[in-house]
């Protein structure tokens, strides 16, 4: 089944404009048909209210003296309008004195009848009126009168004006028609454009033209497309641009991953391989230098060689660590860890650091043990710690533990250097320090933190930093049991 196609602007406009005139014209006509009959049907009812009445006044003095021919005759008389139906009287008993006419009767109680009264059915009136002499009532009189001629009347009426209404609804549907073209015809066309352009044909323009006022509005719009236009030529070539620097950036991406792969099997191969030969050297070296006085400076250099070497050794480490994180390649293995053991031994780690800048290191916890991975907690305080003993000096660093209900909470604090309030959104960045110029007084390449905040979030868990410049820092580690396994004590 074929549908029927949609109507198009100016269509649709011309249909509303036809209806509305119609509907407007038909209430109008309805209107007025209404109150002309309202006004007729009231100016009848009148007339034949009078003619009754001058009926009853005319067959008074019959009716007085009794002659039934005389009544007959004026009964005759009246009846003689075409619009008469019937014309009967009738004496104080209701009794028929005369009558003319057919057979129609009201459904009336006419005894007594002492005023006036009107019947009104579909096709007739039925019209009453009293018989007096003085105040002595001697009947009454009564006419029924056909509806027919009016009915016509307001028939033809009614048919003349609906013709009239048609002529000048045609007429003005017509007119408007005429004139409204001068403008849906610009809509329409605009819309046609405007469909082009959306399913990406170019050079498509409106060709319309008429008075000043459209010439304008045609020159406007087809000015709009070609600068649409433009801009969207533009625009593809930036689009292009950038494609060709994004594909030309992903090249030097997967470039730079191999060449960091590269990097990773060369550090982790030829650089820690002869680190390792060279820390094994200084420790048997350290441990072939004779006792006594004369070697002590010689202890001095062996020790702090193989510090800076173990200090490389775990730059090194760190980097590699670091870059199995970032390729998601760390897998976390829990299992039961006993805290204050495992806390102990990164105490134990950074006691030299401790030592060599003249710190207090203070451990405060319950003998406990969590769900957790013992390695991953043992970077993640081990970090901690190494950064309050080298941002230190001649202060106080405190390590405590303890349990909330699910959690592991661990506080790392030191009343070192402190940490700037504009500085503090950074530190978790991986190769950041506050000071990044080569001359700074810490050492360090900025991974520590970064490393921790990922071990952090490979557990499940957060840290939070509070810090004053001048007065220290204080990192607190939020740890999940895992599995939902709360902790225990030994």
């Amino acid at each position: 089944m074929n549908l029927p196609a949609p109507l198009n602007l100016r269509q649709r406009y011309n249909l509303t404009v036809f209806i509305a005139i119609a509907l407007a014209y038909c209430l109008m006509i309805g209107l007025l048909y209404k109150v002309i009959d309202n006004y007729a049907d009231d100016y009848t009812s009148h007339y034949w209210q009078d003619y009754t009445k001058t009926f009853s006044d005319a067959v008074k003095y019959s009716v007085i003296m009794r002659s039934t021919s005389v009544s007959e005759v004026l009964t005759h008389n009246f009846a003689a309008d075409k619009n008469v139906l019937k014309a009967s009287v009738y004496n104080s008993q209701d009794e028929l004195l005369a009558t003319s006419g057919g057979n129609q009767n009201c459904k009336a109680t006419r005894i007594g009848l002492n005023r006036p009264l009107v019947i009104e059915s579909y096709d007739y009136w039925c019209f009453y009126a009293p018989i007096t002499q003085a105040t002595n009532y001697l009947g009454h009189v009564e006419l029924i009168i056909s509806k027919a001629d009016l009915k016509s009347v307001f028939g033809q009426l009614l048919w003349v004006s609906g013709l009239i209404i048609l002529i000048f609804t045609a007429f003005i549907f017509f007119v408007v028609r005429h004139f409204s073209g001068l403008f849906t015809t610009t809509l329409v066309e605009m819309a046609v454009v405007l469909k082009n352009v959306s399913q990406g044909v170019r050079g498509s323009r409106v060709t319309f033209s008429g008075a000043a006022d459209i010439d304008m509005m045609r020159d406007v719009f087809n000015d709009m497309l070609s600068k649409i236009e433009l801009n969207e030529q533009a625009l593809e070539e930036r689009v292009a641009d950038r494609t060709n620097a994004l594909k030309i950036a992903l090249d030097s991406s997967q470039a730079a991953n191999v060449y960091k792969s590269q990097i990773m099997a060369m550090v982790s191969h030829e650089m820690k391989t002869p680190l390792h030969a060279v820390v094994a050297g200084l420790q048997l070296l350290y441990e072939q230098v004779p006792q006594g006085p004369k070697h002590e400076l010689y202890k001095e250099y062996h020790t702090k060689a193989l510090n800076r070497a173990n200090e490389l050794n775990g730059y090194i480490d760190n980097m590699l660590l670091h870059g199995k994180l970032e390729a998601n390649q760390f897998e976390v293995a829990h299992a039961v860890v006993a805290v204050k053991s495992l806390l102990q031994g990164c105490a134990d780690k950074v006691a030299p650091l401790q030592v060599r800048n003249r710190n207090r290191l203070t451990l405060s916890g319950q003998d406990v043990s969590v769900v957790a991975d013992a390695e991953v907690l043992r970077h993640i305080v081990n970090n901690l710690l190494s950064n309050a003993c080298k941002f230190t000096l001649d202060g106080d660093i405190t390590l405590s533990w303890w349990l909330e209900p699910a959690l592991l909470v661990i506080q790392v604090g030191d009343t070192g250097c402190g940490i700037p309030d504009e500085f503090r959104a950074r530190i978790f960045d991986a190769f950041w320090q506050v000071d990044m110029s080569l001359s700074r007084k810490y050492g360090g390449y900025g991974l520590g933190l970064a490393i921790v905040r990922q071990f952090v979030q490979q557990l499940g868990g957060d840290i939070t930093v509070e810090t004053n410049v001048g007065k220290g820092t204080l990192f607190t580690v939020k740890i999940p049991n895992s599995a939902d396994r709360l902790a225990h004590p030994l």
